[in-house]
């Protein structure tokens, strides 16, 4: 069975010899960028470089899958936000907020034909076309998208957005409505490019920030609006934080897979879940990944395995500090399981 094809029925939660091990999130440490000769900041604007970095980190640690791009800036610099690209070891970061003192002006959604070619949209585009391919059949190609009430929350300050849903519930809607359109519209020139599926993060949404209730109205319905520019193209829902309480919600956003990170108990999310998508994680990031030992980082992707998780990868995106031998360590804990009988 090919890596392509393990990861793509595990997301279908269908049978399989073991578990895929992917980079779902932001994968890459200065480790591979030396392996592979391709480095941040200089990939966040070169699509060769770009597509080198994407496609090592299977030969590198053999991780299933390859991803791009590297960080949740690109749309919002798209819109007007100033980025700074950051780091051979950091991700870019979001330096204004240009509707945060402005909402009341008419927002103006880019024209469908200019979205592909804004800021470093033809960038990434151009490398997830080389990327796959030279994945071809074999790998499983991703693409990594930000949602829309965290694109929200860049444009208009999270602040702004958090306080607007009590005070001025019709400009949050406004402002995260206006981002979700401009992602669908985004997600229709990457499904353009037949990449196997797309993977959203959407960290301002956690149970750390808002309630259920609030993600019903001012989250939940934007993702599913987004995600309904794409037809055929597999998606994948990421919120960091604890989100047990909220699973319910992240199935209703029509998501295929659901990654969270190891505050969410992977029994308990395995339990509520029930086959309605599949999960996607939870090992550590911090702890055990960047911090813990090899064995440490063993123990837990065999807690994530035990669970019943589809799909097992870093709980969040990698720091970029990551040594070879703890994702080494992570990969080889569910290369070596025994096959599972059919």
């Amino acid at each position: 069975m090919s890596p392509r094809d393990r990861l793509l029925r595990s997301l279908a939660c269908k049978e399989v010899d073991r578990p895929a091990v992917a980079g779902m999130t932001t994968a890459a440490t200065t480790e591979l960028m030396d392996y592979c000769g391709a480095a941040w900041p200089e990939v966040h604007t070169n699509a060769k470089l770009m597509t080198k970095l994407g496609l090592a980190m299977y030969p590198f640690v053999g991780l299933e899958s390859c991803r791009i791009p590297y960080c949740l800036t690109y749309e919002v610099e798209a819109l007007g936000c100033k980025v700074d690209l950051g780091k051979k070891n950091s991700t870019p970061m979001v330096k204004s907020n240009p509707f945060y003192d402005r909402i009341d002006e008419d927002l103006v959604l880019p024209k469908r034909e200019e979205v592909a070619t804004l800021a470093r949209n033809k960038v990434i585009l151009d490398a997830a076309r080389d990327m796959k391919a030279e994945a071809g059949d074999m790998l499983p190609t991703i693409v990594g998208v930000t949602g829309p009430f965290t694109i929200a929350g860049h444009l208009v300050g999270v602040d702004n957005l958090l306080l607007w849903i009590i005070t001025e519930p019709e400009k949050a809607h406004k402002i995260v409505k206006f981002a979700a359109e401009y992602e669908r519209m985004w997600l229709q020139e990457v499904e353009k490019l037949h990449i196997d599926l797309i993977q959203m993060s959407e960290p301002s949404a956690s149970w750390d920030m808002i309630n259920p209730d609030w993600f019903d109205e001012f989250a939940g319905p934007y993702v599913k609006r987004a995600f309904s520019g794409l037809e055929d193209t597999k998606k994948v829902l990421h919120i960091c934080g604890n989100m047990v309480p909220m699973l319910e919600q992240m199935i209703a956003t029509g998501a295929d897979g659901l990654s969270i990170e190891e505050k969410s108990d992977p029994y308990k999310a395995v339990e509520i879940v029930d086959g309605r998508a599949a999960l996607v994680g939870n090992v550590g990031v911090v702890k055990p990944l960047l911090q813990g030992t090899p064995e440490e980082v063993r123990q837990a992707a065999l807690r994530s395995v035990d669970a019943g998780f589809n799909i097992i990868s870093a709980g969040c995106g990698l720091s970029a500090l990551i040594k070879k031998e703890n994702l080494q360590a992570m990969v080889d804990a569910v290369k070596s399981l025994p096959p599972r009988r059919r």
